[in-house]
């Protein structure tokens, strides 16, 4: 389903439907996904729709910029180790329209085929409130559904001297960049400074391998962010996340 599209089109994948029709002078934009039946009204020729995964924050609505990954299993890591791990997380469908040069990007419209579950990481009275998802810890790169994961390569370095154990990992979305080849992939770190204490962010390259040109690669990806939305009206970055409260 990712890729670039000419109206008119309809392309139809797990149950999401995505049309455009031209209806008298109007072009007409339609989504059919379960329940939710979205149209709009495109006025302008010479657009076409591109469909990129996103960052996964923006459904129901932007609630939270912050994504915890809870692991199914704890992880323990000895003092002075840095490894490296793999996770899985949710991604959404972002629906953009575009001239044909690819200039004056603008998001149409989100979707997501996972479900929607938040959490508080932190105290009741100054916690911040998260996207959930929960993951098994890879030593490999699995392969998940595009449509719905995305598989994080996550490096933990244990500046401390005790063992720590990990059962969580919360991320500030500001600062992802989403890479499509196939699968949906990002890298990521995670840096514990104490035994309640780390510091997460991401790495702004690609895990490997050429990027397909359904990966979007000919536009700053960034605008794909939930962040930058948002960003345009709070005035700053907040790429990394300080995890206070343990994990």
């Amino acid at each position: 389903m990712y890729g670039y599209y000419n109206p008119p089109f309809s392309v139809e994948q797990e149950g999401i439907a995505i049309s455009v029709e031209k209806v008298g002078e109007q072009w007409i934009y339609r989504r059919k996904f379960g329940t939710e039946n979205v149209e709009k009204i495109i006025l302008g020729d010479n657009k076409r729709l591109i469909v990129n995964p996103v960052e996964p924050l923006n459904t129901p609505k932007e609630i939270t910029p912050n994504l915890l990954i809870e692991f199914e299993k704890t992880l323990l890591l000895a003092g002075g180790a840095k490894r490296k791990i793999f996770l899985t997380f949710p991604i959404e469908i972002g629906i953009f329209i575009a001239d044909k040069e690819d200039k004056n990007l603008q998001l149409l419209d989100v979707t997501s085929l996972v479900r929607q579950k938040f959490t508080l990481y932190g105290e009741v009275s100054n916690g911040v409130i998260c996207k959930h998802w929960k993951s098994q810890i890879y030593s490999i790169s699995p392969s998940p559904n595009p449509l719905q994961e995305g598989i994080m390569e996550l490096t933990i370095r244990n500046a401390s001297s005790d063992w720590v154990t990990i059962s969580k990992v919360v991320f500030s979305a500001y600062g992802m960049k989403l890479y499509y080849a196939g699968d949906v992939f990002m890298r990521a770190h995670m840096d514990i400074i104490n035994r309640n204490t780390a510091e997460t962010g991401f790495e702004l390259q690609h895990i490997g391998g050429e990027l397909k040109s359904s990966s979007l690669k000919d536009f700053k990806t960034r605008k794909e962010a939930f962040g930058v939305y948002s960003l345009q009206k709070l005035g700053f970055v907040p790429l990394k996340f300080y995890m206070g409260w343990g994990f």
